[in-house]
């Protein structure tokens, strides 16, 4: 009886991998294989009695009294053949194959085992039989040798169910082996109930909330609506009518009901076509009228452009397809069965275009730099250089805010009850994300979550990042546009002091910390003599490192107001076509596939390269590429790009661009909440993941599509409603 216990429950973990355990250790017990073997210890006639002052003795003392109990009552129906009791030591974790490849969370069935019942004999009701933990396996042979530590999934009864005593069995289950007395399993975690708290009914009631209200606003579209045929003095005089089409030299334009056309021109003509508006609706109920979901779908998924800058939408939606691709693997890398396939396909010179998907950002800010500033200086140019600084701000802050709020909620309150899976404990074993929200909401809602918490790992929503470094630019980016309207030297002498600041912020950094060139390679950063600590961002994230393509923007959108693009015509076009796309394409070559070429991989240590080179790979890198998309935007506006921006400008691209930050802003959540419900490892192929790619653009475009036709439009709606007094 000596080996009744451990040998028991080893049948159902080993049971088929002999072979293995025979290649890892020699001197594995095979007595302990096989249920014939173990039901051997147990002689039928003994009494239960008996049997119970045996187990006593057998099971480890370190366990709960009411765990211990708890198991001498599995293992007596284990014995009676019970159908619950099987399936729980089936649904505990087995040695897996692949274990070469990087195979070393192991985690059992989580779906058989939360499902398990059985009858409660004083009840006669149907029952939980059992509930599904995660350990951790730790040993002096692992130490600094794997990326993380082994998992190992078990299924114990409801008395086990916690921290101590899900260590303490899983550590005593591994004692058989005779090479694994130094192993101990920490960090155990147990599924508990999570329990629909104030956030989650607030939360619904919103949801509920909107839903009427849509409803509401559908009833008075019914009553008010009126179709009619326009006419120009409609338009010029502003009324409550939707877009309309100008033509102006044959060139189309779209403007709004309220404003005028930007080219005005003694030959304009309106072209009448049959629209719908509003008549005699009353005061208060016009609020309402923003709900209106078929004129914010036809808003969002409007393919109307303007022409002079319609390459950008183009540009925006694959930067953020890029920047979504990058994720997809970042975070994904975490989820694979065969890690060192992940990692040696890091080596070759396709991956360079995942492992750069951080340029991305770059060309996101500048874009968003172009936008604003022409924007602004059209401003500008209408009010005689006046500017409504307060409208200005707001407007922004009301863009951004409402929305981030709103799925922060969703993200805190909702998706948690969403998952139930091996890797929500895998995640909580290093911190709960969303609780991070509950402590720093407000850093988010400040825009400074870039800089609080210290720790990159402790952020709220730890990719919104970006969102931060975009209003704090947009702080002051007025400021510089001011400065450039008034005085072009000036303005120009501010944009090229913060280029060099810039590049001399992130030069002096990556000296003084021996910072690495990549963020991927924090996992393998074990260089502490600097001070350099991987959890703490020092220049990725941060604005003082990261401006140069924004700035670069704001010029360019300088560049865009005063050039017209059909002003800006060259006889040596083709020339000057010639050597821009040349020399784009000679420094971005470099930039995307240099240090694949170099050797410099991201999984070897970052002090194989020298910090005089990291210094110049990193401190230039960010202006180089600012310089290549810098020449893609302008040849398109200015004739040089040919079928590229007849391909960025297509109609195609409206929507989606529309949709881009809602996309952006949701992501991650879909793409947590995919991998994080997975009950099994998933096996890395550059197939499975293009699967998983294309489904999170699909998933995360549909989310911004209710996002924006619930949330963004009707608050951007109201917004024009209560300043402009216009629909």
């Amino acid at each position: 009886m000596a080996r009744f216990l451990c040998g028991f429950l080893l049948t159902v973990l080993v049971a088929g991998t002999s072979a293995q355990m025979s290649f890892l250790n020699p001197n594995f017990d095979y007595q302990t294989l096989g249920l014939q073997a173990v039901m051997t210890y147990w002689d039928k006639d003994e009494s239960i009695h008996e049997l119970v002052q045996v187990l006593q003795d057998q099971i480890p003392m370190n366990l709960s009294e009411p765990c211990r109990d708890a198991v001498h009552q599995w293992v007596f129906d284990l014995l009676k053949r019970e159908s619950y009791a099987i399936a729980m030591a089936d649904a505990a974790g087995k040695l897996p194959a692949g274990i070469l490849l990087g195979h070393i969370l192991v985690f059992g069935h989580f779906d058989q085992c939360m499902a398990l019942k059985k009858l409660n004999n004083k009840t006669g009701v149907m029952e939980s039989a059992a509930n599904y933990c995660l350990t951790r396996l730790k040993h002096p042979l692992m130490e600094g040798k794997l990326p993380a530590l082994p998992a190992f999934g078990v299924c114990l009864p409801h008395a086990c169910a916690n921290e101590r005593d899900s260590n303490a069995f899983v550590t005593e289950l591994f004692r058989v082996l005779r090479r694994a007395k130094e192993l101990e399993a920490v960090q155990g975690i147990c599924i508990k109930p999570l329990a629909k708290n104030a956030g989650f009914y607030i939360m619904a009631s919103l949801i509920g909330l909107i839903i009427v209200t849509i409803t509401a606003a559908a009833v008075v579209d019914c009553i008010y609506r009126r179709r009619y045929k326009e006419s120009p003095n409609n338009l010029l005089h502003g009324s409550e009518l939707n877009d309309v089409t100008v033509q102006i030299y044959g060139d189309s334009k779209t403007v709004n009901g309220n404003g005028l056309p930007v080219m005005t021109t003694q030959h304009t003509v309106v072209t009448q076509k049959p629209k719908y508006g509003y008549a005699n609706v009353p005061a208060c109920l016009k609020p309402l009228l923003c709900y209106n979901i078929m004129t914010n779908v036809r808003s969002v998924l409007s393919t109307r452009v303007e022409e002079e800058i319609s390459f950008l939408h183009g540009f925006r939606v694959l930067s953020i397809w890029w920047i979504i691709l990058g994720n997809t693997y970042f975070f994904g890398r975490n989820f694979f069965e065969n890690s060192l396939s992940f990692f040696a396909d890091i080596k070759t010179a396709k991956f360079q275009l995942i492992l750069n998907s951080g340029y991305a950002v770059d060309g996101f800010l500048m874009v968003t730099g172009v936008l604003i500033s022409y924007a602004l200086f059209r401003e500008l140019q209408k009010n005689n250089g006046k500017l409504n600084w307060l409208s200005v701000y707001f407007h922004r802050w009301w863009i951004l805010t409402p929305v981030y709020m709103f799925v922060m909620l969703f993200y805190v309150y909702v998706l948690p009850h969403g998952i139930q899976s091996p890797f929500k404990l895998l995640i909580a074993q290093e911190g709960i994300p969303t609780d991070y929200c509950k402590s720093h909401w407000w850093t988010n809602m400040l825009y400074i979550n870039n800089f609080i918490p210290f720790l990159k790992t402790r952020q709220c929503m730890n990719w919104t990042w970006l969102l931060a470094l975009d209003m704090q630019f947009f702080l002051i980016a007025p400021l510089i546009i001011y400065v450039l309207y008034k005085n072009r030297i000036a303005g120009m002498a501010v944009i090229g002091a913060l280029i060099v600041a810039c590049v001399a912020a992130t030069m002096s950094l990556i000296g003084y910390y021996g910072l690495p060139i990549h963020h991927w390679q924090d996992a393998v950063y074990n260089s502490t003599e600097t001070g350099y600590d991987k959890n703490i961002d020092y220049i990725n994230e941060k604005p003082y490192t990261r401006i140069t393509p924004f700035v670069i923007g704001l010029a360019l959108g300088y560049v865009f107001h005063i050039i017209p693009a059909n002003k800006a015509s060259n006889p040596n076009s083709r020339l000057m076509a010639a050597i821009g796309w040349t020399v784009s394409l000679v420094l971005a070559v470099p930039l995307l596939f240099g240090a694949h070429f170099a050797g410099w991989y991201v999984e070897r240590p970052p002090q194989e390269m020298s910090v005089s080179s990291r210094i110049a790979y990193g401190g230039l890198q960010r202006l180089g590429w600012s310089l290549v998309i810098g020449w893609i935007l302008f040849a398109c506006q200015y004739g040089y790009g040919g079928p590229v921006r007849r391909f960025l400008a297509s109609r195609f691209w409206r929507p989606l661009s529309s949709l881009t930050y809602g996309a952006y802003i949701v992501h991650m959540l879909t793409l947590q909440l995919h991998l994080a419900s997975q009950i099994h490892m998933i096996y890395y192929s550059g197939l499975n993941m293009l699967c998983i790619f294309l489904a999170q653009l699909v998933l995360a475009y549909t989310v911004a599509l209710l996002i924006a036709v619930l949330v963004e439009v009707p608050l951007l709606r109201l917004e024009r409603l209560i300043l402009r007094r216009a629909l």
